[in-house]
């Protein structure tokens, strides 16, 4: 499995989008599946933020990973975000989630990015693990979440 640019598989829109609605639409009620396709099609243009990394191997894409400016519809005094990590079921549980955040916290440190956030309902442990910090809890669209840091040290 490799971890490349969407930018080089954007064939893979589509197909992302639809596992993203499916599993995070109840945290984006008043998005569509097009919504989802049209956030990944923005990592298509050049620049840091936003980006899609993807995972890759010689049967197809099965996971991604973005940055981006925003994640939420509060706190919009954070950012970026580190948003859509997600791995096919049938690749969970090999550590490839773990590979895919590293490679993004590289690439966006090497892009001079200082921090990004996160926020999840209920993987604190997981980023934690990977370095994150627990920042605050809140009530996000009738789910308990908590935002989550990473200072990355941009060059």
């Amino acid at each position: 499995m490799r971890i490349e640019d969407l930018r080089d598989h954007s064939g893979a829109v589509e197909t992302l989008a639809g596992w993203h609605f499916d599993e995070w639409q109840h945290l984006y009620p008043d998005q569509t599946r097009e919504d989802f396709a049209d956030d990944l099609r923005r990592s298509l243009e050049s620049g840091t933020v936003p980006a899609t990394w993807v995972l890759v191997d010689d049967e197809g894409v099965w996971g991604s990973a973005s940055v981006l400016e925003q994640d939420m519809d509060t706190n919009h005094e954070l950012g970026p975000w580190l948003a859509n990590v997600y791995v096919h079921p049938q690749f969970r549980g090999r550590g490839l989630g773990s590979e895919l955040i590293r490679h993004v916290m590289e690439q966006s440190a090497a892009n001079g990015l200082e921090v990004l956030y996160l926020f999840t309902p209920g993987q604190e442990a997981f980023y934690e693990s990977l370095g994150w910090q627990s920042l605050r809890g809140e009530r996000y669209h009738g789910e308990d979440v908590t935002i989550m840091q990473a200072c990355l040290g941009g060059k």
